[in-house]
Parts: C-alpha cells; structure tokens; sequence
C-alpha cells in the first residue's frame, strides 16, 4: 500500500505543478515519434506459491520501456521490468531460498491530452513473459529452477511534458503471472524522452 501512497502524492504534484505553472513553461509533446522511458518505484509480489512455500514480498523494482508514439492518441511500446528478490520461508520460518524475478511485454498504449496543460493521461494494454529464477539455500529443500508465465500485461499513468522532448512519467503496471511465479505491480516514477 505504500507504493500506492507514493504514486498519489507525485501525481499530486504533478498536478499542482501543472496548475500552477505558466503555458510557456509546459508544452505539449511531440505528435509522433520514437521514446525511451525510464522508471523507478516500489514493487510487489502477489499470488506465488513456491511448492507450497506461499509469499508476497515489497521491494525495489524499476522498468524500461521502447516505444513509438503514431499520433497524439496512439502509441505502441515494449518494456522489461526488473523486480525485487523475494525471500522464501518455509511454513515453520526455516528459510528456504529466494527467487528473481523479471518480465518482458509488449502493449498498446492509448493517450488522452488534457488541453494545452502539458499533462497526458495514459492506459496500457497487452502481453508479458514473467521469468522467476529460484535459488535453494537449504540444503533440506529442493526448490531449485525456474518457472515462467505468459499473461496479461496492463497500466495506467500520467505523463507532464515540460519539453516536447521530454516528460516526467507517473505510473501503476501489472504483469499478471501464474503461482509459480507470481503476479507484480510495479509503482513507479520516470522520465520520458522522445526523438524529435
């Protein structure tokens, strides 16, 4: 829930800054064309069950994101995300070993501007590969390998452009896996570059 607070108090900022800020500071951005996105926020891991082993974990994560932008509404974008490690315990608190996790996707990507304000809304849709690589540190346990998982893929933010060029990014996204790798949403904020 904290990545959650996190996100509401920058996309308060984001909208006080846009309020207040003059027409000349906050441009629109560029129509269409080829971005990079960085992002860096809070993570969590839901649903996973790691032979029997049942965790959720916080932490770190971040993600990076290729995209093409064909018209002001529209855009198409691939992405890797990278997730915190989670400790795996067993039901008695022996702990058992830990799992990385990672994802790739690809989504469409529909654009609402708000008027001349500088500030997009946006909502993501599409596919992932989720990856998790477990690593035994019991010899007692036998949890070794890797599990993957192709799901849905979904996100929603905000984007103020205060270049055409670039953008401070605000977003939720969820790579929806299985109980072998888990479900992650990814809280996070980032900057947004787009080639002009």
């Amino acid at each position: 829930m904290q990545g959650k607070k996190i996100l509401l108090t920058v996309l308060g900022g984001i909208a006080a800054i846009s309020i207040g800020a003059s027409a000349s500071a906050l441009e629109m951005s560029a129509p269409n064309g080829w971005y990079l996105e960085g992002n860096l926020g809070s993570a969590h891991l839901s649903n996973s069950n790691f032979d029997g082993a049942s965790t959720s974990s916080s932490g770190i994560g971040g993600n990076a994101n290729l995209g093409y932008k064909f018209m002001p509404y529209a855009g198409m974008e691939i992405g890797y995300s990278q997730y915190p490690t989670t400790k795996i315990n067993a039901s008695d608190g022996t702990r058992i070993g830990s799992a990385k996790h990672y994802s790739y996707d690809i989504a469409a990507k529909g654009i609402i501007p708000i008027s001349d304000s500088g500030f997009e809304a946006f909502a993501k849709l599409g596919a992932q590969h989720i990856q998790t690589r477990l690593t035994n540190d019991n010899s007692s346990f036998d949890i070794s390998g890797s599990h993957s998982s192709t799901g849905l893929y979904m996100g929603v933010g905000g984007q103020l452009n205060i270049m055409p060029e670039l953008g401070i990014v605000v977003q939720w996204q969820r790579a929806q896996g299985s109980s072998s790798t888990g479900t992650e949403d990814l809280y996070s904020v980032g900057l947004a570059f787009m080639f002009i």
